[in-house]
């Protein structure tokens, strides 16, 4: 048995899923091909507790922007560390931080820190019924797992019914169903609160500025959960990237290359709300984090780490395109460069959908570490994409030669 199987039957003992994040969780089929654990990383590689190398395209899901172990990242957390990493008043940290993110972000007048996306996604939705005195939200896209972003799963997840009269979700780019919400309770609403680009294959901003227009006309304000967006699309989010202007925004993944802190950014009459209640926890202004932050930020806007996202990422989807043709399956290369992935567009979507799963069963036996978006890093450079592509290759071949077999794979349900 792998050291990595050893340490999961134990960790099932301890932990319900055996690990903290759900995306995280081992996927039964993939047994023989995924690792249940990771050492450690630097780079844009990985090593599993058996001594395994993968090419990481998962990032940890999205928060590694620079790669695993950047230097000048962790010298700054080390220098902070040697001057303590929480005081019993604020850092001046805090202060650095704040400015970089106001100087950097669309529309951010003001900002604060918290530690998670869902953090983050909370207070604005906070903010935006104290401001506006309504109590209803619209939610469009995932905002983490608090109450108010799960009342679809009510009551079996937890989560109050009476909640789902206070919180009414538009699916994501329908543009039809969020007219007719915001018509029949509009002046009950507060926000609506909706990732900017679902990273699916509609890259075109249309959703994006239909809710911008619909928010302006109704009074409402406008969140733009930008967790997975910032500080990836662009140096500015997808606020920069699409041109839209949002009331209030939240940021968390990309923002300290892995170290744990998120921002909510807004303009100053929204912001300026905290005046009158309180949002608070004690952690936000740990040290750390915000140094990692800063160094983050600031290595982003020296060298343009941007371009190269969209460079490194537009190499791999030629390579898409290109496998597809040349392996004689039906597929294309879809979304935006920092975060595409190849779709298999046969007739038959159970097919399409089998393959994608048996691909990346294989992909990981090949040392492809893949999500079902493929993440770039600024520490990608074209000499690992091009590595990845080839032994993304070889496991697709042997996907297709597994398929027939195959045939009544069932798909779990966190898939």
């Amino acid at each position: 048995m792998k050291l990595s199987d050893q340490a999961f039957e134990k960790a099932l003992r301890l932990m319900p899923w055996g690990t903290q994040t759900n995306a995280k969780r081992p996927i039964p089929f993939f047994n023989e091909t995924m690792p249940k654990f990771i050492e450690r990383g630097r780079g844009c590689r990985l090593w599993d507790l058996d001594g395994k190398e993968y090419i990481d395209f998962r990032l940890a899901l999205g928060p590694v922007t620079l790669g695993y172990c950047h230097e000048e990242v962790d010298d700054a957390v080390r220098a902070q560390m040697q001057k303590g990493v929480l005081f019993s008043m604020a850092s001046p940290r805090e202060l650095e931080l704040a400015e970089l993110v106001c100087a950097t972000v669309p529309n951010a007048d003001m900002c604060r820190f918290m530690k998670t996306g869902e953090d983050a996604n909370l207070c604005n939705v906070r903010l935006a019924r104290a401001y506006t005195k309504r109590d209803m939200i619209l939610m469009s896209g995932y905002h983490g797992y608090p109450d108010w972003f799960a009342t679809e799963d009510s009551p079996n997840n937890g989560v109050p019914e009476f909640m789902k009269d206070y919180v009414k979700v538009i699916p994501w780019g329908n543009c039809a169903e969020a007219e007719r919400l915001v018509r029949q309770y509009g002046e009950r609403i507060a926000c609506i609160i909706s990732t900017p680009y679902d990273f699916n294959e509609d890259t075109s901003g249309t959703y994006l500025r239909h809710l911008r227009r619909l928010t302006r006309e109704h009074g409402i304000l406008l969140v733009l959960d930008e967790v997975l967006t910032g500080f990836r699309l662009a140096l500015g989010g997808a606020q920069e990237y699409f041109g839209v202007d949002a009331d209030l925004a939240s940021f968390a993944k990309a923002i300290a290359n892995g170290y744990p802190l998120s921002t909510y950014t807004g303009k100053r009459e929204y912001l300026q709300t905290l005046d009158r209640f309180k949002l608070t926890t004690t952690y936000a202004g740990e040290t750390l984090s915000l140094a990692a932050a800063i160094a983050t930020l600031t290595i982003m806007k020296r060298e343009d780490v941007h371009r190269h996202l969209w460079a490194m990422g537009t190499r791999l989807m030629g390579h898409f395109n290109a496998m597809a043709q040349e392996i004689g399956v039906e597929g294309k290369a879809m979304g935006l460069a920092p975060s595409s992935w190849l779709k298999f567009t046969t007739p038959d979507e159970a097919f399409n959908q089998r393959l994608v799963y048996l691909w990346q069963r294989e992909l990981y036996r090949e040392g492809i570490f893949a999500n079902n978006r493929w993440f770039i890093c600024y520490a990608h450079k074209a000499a690992d994409i091009d590595e990845a592509a080839a032994k993304a290759r070889t496991a697709l071949r042997r996907a297709l030669a597994c398929e027939p077999n195959e045939r009544r794979t069932a798909v779990p349900f966190y898939w």
